[in-house]
């Protein structure tokens, strides 16, 4: 994560993945950062910036914008340069102008100094056309096809770049030594070498370094899964929570005994549930809508005609699966978070489209006075979304509904 302190400002940027944008946040001296904005230490290129409006950003006095980063071939990219480059140059200035570049200190310098701005600009140049190949084979499967694509398209750009080498010297430069025609073939030979060695020292780095990732991920994860169920728990023994639940029924005893034994059965499953002990990282949904159904009844007993809602899942996603306690983060944070009245009731709806979970509900916005835990466990929702590998958890927000989109598995797995 990166800083910068400005007089006025507080500028914090951070990248959610290599190849992807870097999210950036403009805050106000005293403003806390908002809590889902995490991520590692990566050097920022700026290249694009395009600012994310929010309603509630704005009125808790900060800005969210990414800035697209440009794609390196390795994070290492430029240590290995600056390994090479030294020997690079000292044995293609002895191949392609001979014992010249010898004949005095001043001389090896300068060539030296002129042969290094020339092949760091080439460098670039491969650079970029490695991180362009990478980015259309990005998988540890696709290695030895990414090799065996770009090796061919580095031996064809070696070709231009020693003719540009030549042409270089013998055009551009007025320094006595010139290029010794007769030894191109071996002079483009070691080209090729060398651009071979730096592909496998420069693959090695990346494959470390998602090796690396992947680890620290790993734990992240495991984490990210003890924090939810430890969520879950603090929800379930919420004393408000419970307190709410157990008024609720004092109240249906006295008035409607059948609707306060339908209120206990649905009290039951919820807690039931939110107990969950398995080692399970992914539910069906299915699971998860049954849970939504009973803690929404418990929530309409308690609010009435104050909190309205709909749940109309489609069946053919019904085996698709999420992160338990999913929907009970969400709901508790859209319930605590908003206003509910019987004049302005809090509108509510669950749906699914194309292997996603969408819930949207009216903004009625309400002062809260510690909202720590539910920023806490949505924020960790996202996390363990971003860790999972699976598509970002979408959040689009208007001045007066916002949709929530959770990305559906289509398979289960584990990392415990």
């Amino acid at each position: 994560m990166h800083v910068w302190q400005l007089p006025h400002w507080r500028i914090i940027c951070t990248l959610s993945g290599v190849g992807r944008p870097v999210y950036c946040m403009l805050t106000r001296p005293g403003v806390l950062p908002v809590p889902s904005i995490k991520g590692e230490n990566h050097p920022i290129q700026p290249k694009k910036i395009q600012f994310i409006h929010s309603p509630v950003c704005r009125r808790q006095g900060y800005f969210i914008f990414s800035v697209m980063a440009l794609q390196q071939y390795s994070d290492k990219e430029l240590r290995v340069f600056l390994c090479v480059i030294f020997p690079y140059t000292i044995i293609i200035n002895f191949m392609a102008l001979g014992e010249c570049v010898y004949s005095s200190t001043s001389l090896f310098l300068s060539y030296a100094g002129l042969t290094m701005i020339y092949f760091f600009a080439g460098y670039f140049v491969f650079g970029v056309t490695g991180g362009f190949i990478q980015r259309r084979l990005p998988s540890s499967q696709d290695l030895f096809k990414r090799i065996g694509l770009m090796l061919p398209v580095f031996y064809i750009m070696n070709i231009f770049l020693i003719l540009g080498f030549y042409a270089y010297y013998e055009n551009l430069i007025t320094l006595p030594c010139q290029p010794v025609r007769d030894n191109f073939l071996w002079v483009l030979g070691f080209g090729c070498f060398a651009s071979t060695v730096i592909t496998f020292i420069n693959e090695g780095a990346v494959n470390w370094s998602r090796w690396k990732k992947a680890v620290t991920e790993t734990e992240q994860l495991k984490n990210a899964y003890q924090k939810s169920r430890l969520y879950g728990l603090k929800g379930q023994i919420n004393p408000h929570f419970l307190f709410n639940c157990f008024n609720s029924l004092s109240s249906l005893i006295s008035e409607n005994e059948e609707q306060a034994e339908h209120f206990l059965n649905e009290m039951t499953k919820v807690h039931r549930y939110m107990l969950r002990t398995d080692d399970e990282q992914l539910v069906l949904l299915e699971q998860e809508v049954k849970f939504a159904r009973s803690y929404l009844h418990l929530i309409a007993v308690r609010f009435g005609s104050a909190v309205q809602f709909d749940i109309d899942v489609p069946e053919n996603i019904m085996n698709r699966f999420l992160p338990p306690l999913s929907l009970q983060v969400i709901l508790e944070n859209i319930i605590y978070t908003n206003a509910a009245s019987k004049s302005e009731p809090l509108q509510l709806r669950i749906t699914g489209k194309m292997n996603k979970l969408v819930i949207q509900h009216s903004i009625q916005t309400k002062i809260i006075i510690d909202e720590g835990t539910l920023l806490e466990g949505l924020d960790n929702l996202i996390t363990k979304y971003r860790l999972m590998g699976a598509e970002e958890v979408e959040v689009i927000e208007t001045d007066t509904i916002r949709t929530i989109t959770l990305p559906l598995f289509t398979q289960t797995f584990s990392v415990l």
